[in-house]
């Protein structure tokens, strides 16, 4: 049994090398038609493939979890390191890394189970208030006795550096529902423990938007903007996530007819299910924008986990969908966090990176102080009290996406947040994996080894 561990380990290895050879070797060809040029976009995608799987694969011999081993083939394949995906390439992968986001979305709405969350309101209360109040407090207070410190921020204007703490302290209770996604359905974890740090997730990524909105109308004045427009953008943002729980409604009831007519092959619907998600997205998006004044666009991860919530808690079919989503997974995980890792800016982890690890820190102490006293209120046990703060490090889309907004209001702070928030969720997605592995497997929760859907 040991000889043939070693034997597959040894040929991901060659296979491995084989692969980022060939990747180096076409680097040197000059494409000179539009079908040359497809074919290399086709090639980019199997080889990025090929690696992501092959070095999770390798990873997970260490006890790495798989989407890891995806991040990293990503940055090595990426324009900071081997320059395989350029930048250009990594924009043109954009529409099908949306796509698996929504798929993803998908998977974690219909994983979300109201019965067992239900037995855990007082949980979830205590944590989303605690994390809502604490983590925002200790980052802002850590920004702004540090900024000093450091040459990222020694040089900016009191007004932008307040602008900076504030908003820096509101994203970062923004998570990952996607890495979470991944990482539960490697370990087939299942469970209290597991349930509640999804919805914690989840929750968290729709109450950011909120919190964002307001402290968006209370730095408007350090901004140079005005306060009635921060105030419209709120108002929008609200509109969009109204609208985006209510298409995801009407989504689940579309799919459980689905369900009901059709009694197999549900993979290829389930994949046009969340192509034609984000093609609405950008679509209404932009009839918006063109009929009237009003710059709204609906969210696609809003649309598909609560179509997936649906499914899952309000029909008969919620374990089929899982059951559907899991098996077909595999190739979407691979290329989403493969292109995310690859999208990683090391760039401006480089400029401010003491500034970003000292984000990361604080960010982290804030969770562990409120996820441990929320625990502790709501009489768990010493284990989970100790350990949950491991589940919600990762961050990813949402906190880029609202960096963007602030960019339509103040171009050179957004420059200094954004650098600061790309090199935090830099160090998040990298560390964020393996802590929330190590959480499932403390708790118990962890069913069965990693398999090959993530």
């Amino acid at each position: 049994m040991n000889q043939i561990h070693w034997t597959r380990i040894i040929r991901s290895l060659l296979t491995l090398a084989l692969t980022f050879g060939l990747c180096l070797w076409s680097l040197q060809k000059e494409l000179h038609s539009s079908w040359q040029m497809g074919g290399a976009i086709n090639i980019t995608l199997a080889a990025t493939l090929l690696c992501g799987f092959l070095t999770a694969e390798l990873l997970s011999h260490m006890n790495i979890p798989k989407i890891t081993g995806y991040i990293l083939a990503g940055v090595v394949a990426g324009p900071h390191v081997s320059g395989f995906l350029t930048e250009t390439t990594v924009t043109q992968l954009q529409l099908v890394n949306e796509v698996a986001l929504s798929f993803i979305a998908l998977h974690a709405g219909a994983a979300l189970d109201k019965e067992l969350l239900s037995g855990r309101t007082r949980t979830l209360i205590f944590n989303l208030g605690l994390q809502s109040l604490l983590v925002p407090l200790i980052v802002f207070a850590s920004l702004m006795l540090s900024a000093p410190y450091f040459s990222f921020t020694a040089t900016i204007t009191q007004a932008q550096l307040l602008a900076i703490a504030i908003l820096s302290s509101v994203i970062a209770i923004a998570r990952s529902p996607s890495s979470a996604m991944a990482i539960i359905t490697e370990c087939r974890a299942k469970g209290p423990f597991t349930e509640t740090a999804l919805g914690i997730t989840v929750a968290m990524d729709v109450l950011v938007i909120v919190f964002f909105t307001a402290a968006m109308a209370l730095v408007a004045p350090l901004l140079g903007a005005d306060v009635k427009s921060a105030w419209h953008q709120g108002g929008v943002l609200f509109l969009e996530i109204g609208g985006s729980l209510a298409v995801g409604l009407l989504l689940g009831l579309g799919i459980t007819r689905f369900y009901k007519t059709v009694a197999r092959d549900h993979g290829l619907f389930l994949l046009f299910i969340a192509l034609g998600v984000t093609r609405l997205s950008i679509f209404t998006g932009q009839q918006i924008s063109h009929w009237t004044p009003i710059h709204l666009t609906l969210e696609p991860l809003l649309i598909c986990i609560a179509a997936g919530y649906v499914v899952r808690n309000h029909t008969p079919f919620g374990h089929d969908l899982e059951g559907d989503l899991e098996r077909i997974s595999l190739p979407l995980y691979v290329l989403f966090f493969s292109v995310a890792g690859a999208s990683l800016d090391l760039s401006a982890l480089k400029a401010c990176w003491p500034l970003a690890l000292l984000l990361t820190l604080s960010r982290a102490a804030g969770l562990w102080i409120s996820t441990w006293s929320a625990g502790r209120l709501s009489g768990l046990s010493a284990t989970e009290c100790q350990t949950a703060w491991m589940a919600h490090l990762t961050q990813a889309g949402v906190a880029i996406g609202l960096t963007q907004i602030i960019a339509r209001k103040d171009p050179e702070t957004a420059g200094y947040l954004t650098t600061l928030t790309l090199a935090a969720i830099t160090i998040n997605q990298l560390i964020g994996p393996l802590t929330f592995k190590r959480a499932l497997t403390l708790n118990n929760e962890v069913t069965q080894k990693a398999h090959s859907p993530t």
